[in-house]
């Protein structure tokens, strides 16, 4: 999955959500049966259970328009339905005592504060972030030994939109740069590779393979070369090993709910590509006719749709058992024909407006790309749509253009 800025016209999605009852992170365990896979130690994931993944909110608080102009919409106004007009789970941390780690609250992880940068070393081709993993246990660094390469999702919840460039919170987290060019390469690897190789998206000769980072400069997920030209960071983490482990439940109704993050999603998108102001529209128009039996559907943010995404997962899988869309199978998702004249799957809409460049205005949104799984930006562009609601416990409750909806 590839996360992207869009001039609001790609595929938007809606998803729907509710918060359980159970939301603690007891009963995590610690695995202890890694093993080596030749590329990174392999640190197999604890099941998923009602609550484990509790996903944190962008930190998002003001609205725009398709124009990158501050609003203030209320319900029935055109852009009613951003990021910022919803409640979500606030980021809480906690520095350790030695000012070595942040323990995320929410999460259950617990992070380095700081990483290693050039010119004392510190860059890493992706399985030569083992060698990092090795020597923070060997230290007992911040009093544990059990620290790993974090995955996608683990290390997107540190995603932070607050301000951008940087994407994270600068108050618990070290970026480091002199200028906003060296900020753009604030790149840092997951363990999770791309399921497809370089080359291999338009037809051309395949080629190094890929891993998946985040951006902290500019925002966005993409995938990398393990093993060729720039080199990238690493920031490990340790604990909960259910988190970003979906607990999918199909509820026969046109909805499938995941147990895990607590939240509700349309089982099918909108079918078309439309702009992220209609986009929005769309979610209302699903709350007033009373969609699947429900009323408190929204367009979900950046942190809410890429909980959705399955990485093992895409349109140019090497392995035919992992050809389809980044998304699991209880989905439906429209199909299109790329700019190659290839069989793939659309971008989708986020509520979450951004920024192209480091102190610019908000005539963008991102998006999320369901078949090279990115996250990109842009208002105006047409994609589709998919929606979600927020229900509690015991009671019913590119420029900004053109995307898909769900």
């Amino acid at each position: 999955m590839k996360l992207e800025v869009n001039n609001i016209s790609k595929l938007s999605i809606l998803i729907g959500g509710f918060f359980l009852v159970s939301l603690s992170l007891a009963g995590c365990k610690k695995n202890d049966t890694s093993t080596i896979t030749g590329d990174l130690l392999v640190v197999p994931r604890d099941a998923a259970y009602v609550g484990c993944y509790q996903v944190v909110g962008t930190s998002q608080t003001k609205c725009w328009d398709s124009a990158g102009n501050s609003i203030t919409p209320v319900f029935g106004d055109a852009f009613f339905g951003q990021d910022a007009q919803f409640s979500h789970t606030t980021p809480l941390y906690t520095k350790s005592n030695d000012g070595l780690t942040i323990k995320d609250e929410v999460t259950g992880l617990t992070w380095q504060k700081t990483y290693e940068k050039p010119t004392f070393g510190g860059m890493y081709y992706w399985a030569e972030t083992q060698t990092e993993v090795d020597n923070l246990n060997k230290q007992n660094y911040g009093g544990y030994n059990d620290w790993r390469v974090p995955t996608i999702k683990e290390l997107y919840s540190l995603w932070n939109v607050s301000v951008g460039w940087p994407y994270i919170d600068t108050e618990y987290f070290d970026i480091k740069y002199t200028d906003e060019q060296d900020l753009s390469h604030a790149i840092f690897w997951s363990s999770d590779k791309y399921t497809g190789v370089m080359g291999n998206v338009n037809g051309e000769t395949p080629g190094a393979e890929l891993a998946f980072g985040v951006n902290f400069g500019t925002g966005h997920i993409k995938s990398y070369s393990i093993s060729v030209g720039p080199k990238h960071f690493v920031r490990c983490v340790r604990g909960n090993l259910s988190y970003g482990v979906n607990l999918f439940q199909n509820n026969n109704d046109g909805t499938i709910s995941d147990l895990a993050t607590g939240l509700m999603w349309q089982q099918t998108d909108n079918g078309s590509g439309i702009d992220w102001e209609h986009a929005l529209a769309y979610a209302q128009t699903q709350n007033n006719a009373n969609y699947l039996g429900h009323n408190d559907w929204r367009l979900p943010n950046t942190k809410e749709f890429q909980s959705l995404v399955d990485y093992t997962r895409s349109p140019y899988a090497t392995n035919a058992a992992n050809i389809g869309p980044a998304i699991n199978a209880l989905f439906s998702c429209t199909g299109i024909l790329n700019d190659g004249g290839k069989a793939d799957y659309p971008y989708y809409w986020t509520s979450t407006s951004a920024i192209s460049i480091a102190n610019g205005s908000y005539p963008s949104a991102w998006y999320v790309a369901l078949d090279r799984q990115k996250m990109e930006t842009e208002k105006t562009f047409t994609v589709p749509v998919l929606c979600a609601s927020t229900r509690r416990p015991l009671e019913r409750v590119k420029e900004k253009k053109g995307c898909l909806t769900m």
